[in-house]
C-alpha cells in the first residue's frame, strides 16, 4: 500500500460578528484617554498650589508715624545705701504692750532736731541731732555736757543747766504732739530719755528710710523707723561707648527684680577704669546714680539702670523701611497704582525698631515700602 500524503489544514481567522462595535469602542476609548490627558494638565495639587503662591512677592507697606525716638541704655550695677540708724521703742510705764498708735514721719522725710516721729502706746517718740547721745531723764536744774548739748540741739541759749527756758522748748515739743510731758504741764515737767532719739549732729542728711504702720505691735527686736544718713545710689560701669551717652544730671529710671522702679539722677561719672570690676563687668567708666529720698533699697541689691531721656515726638518709621546706596539713605512712598518711589531722607536716631528722620517730603500717615 502506498503511504497517502497527509496535509495539514491551518484554521480560518474567526470573523467579527459586529465590527462596527468594535471601532466605536476603540474610538471611544481613544476619546476618553485624550479628555483625561487634558484634564491631567488643568488641575494641580494642593501642594503645587502652595509653592506658587511661596514665591509670589507681596509688598507691605507701614505708615509714617509721629513717635518719640529714644536711644536707651541698660546697664546692671549694684544698691549702695549711706550708713542706717534703728529706731526702737521701749514699753510705756503702764502698758503691756507696744503698739503703735500715730505715724506722723513718710518715708523720705528730711529729719530736724525736734521732729516727732509718731506714738507708740500713746507715747511720742522725737528725733535730737546731738554731738553725744543722751544719758539720762534731764529735770530741771539738772547741768552737765549733756544738758549744753541739748540745748545746742533745741536752738536755746546754751548755759549747760536745764532752765525754764529749755523745759518750756521741751513743753511745747510735748504740746504739738498732742500729749503731756512726763511730770505734767506745770513745774514737774521732765525730758525721759526714752522717749527721745538721739541722732549724729554731723550727719548733713538724715531721712526716713522706713516706718512701721498704725496698729503693728513691737517688740524688743522690731524696730518703729529705719532712718538713713547720707544718699543712697547705684553704681554702675558703663564703657566708653556707652558713658559717652550718658550726661551728668541726667534722669535715669533704676529697676530692680521686684518690679520697683524709682527714678535717680546721674551725680558722677569717673575717669576711664583700665581694671574690670569684680561683677565682671570690662573697663570702662563707674556712674553714679543718686536715689530719691524714700528709697527702700537694701544695700548689695543688684538693680538695673536705664539711661536715655525722653526726646519730642518727631517722624519716623520702622527701621527695616530704611534703604541705602551711594546717595545715601532714602525710603520708598507709595505712590499710585502700587507703585513706589523714591524719597531722600536724612537719620536723625535709631531706637527700638524705629528710625526718626528729618524729611519735608514725608507726611504722617504716608506709607513706605518694608518689604517687597
Amino acid at each position: 500500500m502506498g503511504a497517502r500524503a497527509k496535509t495539514r489544514q491551518v484554521p480560518a481567522l474567526r470573523r467579527l460578528a459586529h465590527p462596527g462595535r468594535t471601532w466605536m469602542f476603540i474610538l471611544v476609548s481613544v476619546l476618553v484617554a485624550v479628555l483625561a490627558f487634558v484634564l491631567g494638565t488643568q488641575v494641580r495639587s494642593a501642594d503645587a498650589t502652595i509653592l506658587d503662591a511661596r514665591e509670589q512677592v507681596v509688598p507691605v507697606y507701614a505708615s509714617v508715624e509721629n513717635r518719640s525716638v529714644t536711644q536707651d541704655i541698660r546697664i546692671q550695677g549694684e544698691v549702695v545705701i549711706g550708713d542706717s540708724y534703728r529706731v526702737y521703742a521701749k514699753r510705756p510705764e503702764g502698758t503691756e504692750r507696744m503698739v503703735v498708735t500715730k505715724v506722723v514721719a513718710k518715708p523720705g522725710t528730711e529729719i530736724s532736731s525736734g521732729m516727732l516721729l509718731g506714738t507708740v502706746s500713746d507715747r511720742p517718740i522725737f528725733c535730737l541731732m546731738l554731738e553725744a547721745p543722751l544719758f539720762r531723764d534731764l529735770h530741771t536744774k539738772d547741768s552737765g555736757t549733756d544738758v549744753f548739748r541739748l540745748q545746742k540741739a533745741l536752738g536755746v541759749s546754751a548755759t549747760g543747766v536745764m532752765n525754764g527756758q529749755t523745759m518750756e522748748v521741751i513743753r511745747e515739743m510735748y504740746a504739738k504732739a498732742g500729749v503731756l510731758p512726763p511730770g505734767g504741764k506745770g513745774a514737774g515737767s521732765f525730758l525721759k530719755m526714752d522717749e527721745f532719739v538721739s541722732l549724729p549732729a554731723e550727719k548733713s542728711t538724715s531721712v526716713v528710710r522706713t516706718i512701721a504702720q498704725i496698729g503693728t505691735e513691737l517688740s524688743d527686736d522690731t524696730p518703729f523707723a529705719q532712718l538713713g544718713f547720707g544718699a543712697s545710689f547705684v553704681n554702675v560701669r558703663a564703657s566708653v561707648s556707652e558713658a559717652d551717652k550718658i550726661k551728668l544730671k541726667e534722669q535715669t529710671t533704676v529697676q530692680t527684680p521686684g518690679d520697683i522702679a524709682l527714678t535717680g539722677k546721674v551725680v558722677a561719672i569717673s575717669d576711664f577704669q583700665s581694671e574690670g570690676t569684680t561683677a565682671g563687668r570690662p573697663p570702662g567708666r563707674d556712674i553714679r546714680i543718686e536715689l530719691p529720698k524714700e528709697s527702700e533699697l537694701i544695700s548689695g541689691q543688684i538693680a538695673s539702670v536705664l539711661f536715655g531721656a525722653k526726646t519730642e515726638p518727631e517722624k519716623a518709621v520702622p527701621t527695616i523701611a530704611i534703604r541705602s546706596d551711594a546717595a545715601g539713605d532714602y525710603v520708598m512712598r507709595r505712590a499710585g497704582n502700587s507703585q513706589a518711589e523714591r524719597v531722600d531722607v536724612t537719620v536723625t536716631r535709631n531706637a527700638s525698631g524705629w528710625t526718626a528722620i528729618n524729611v519735608k517730603e514725608l507726611e504722617i500717615g504716608d506709607e513706605v515700602l518694608v518689604s517687597s
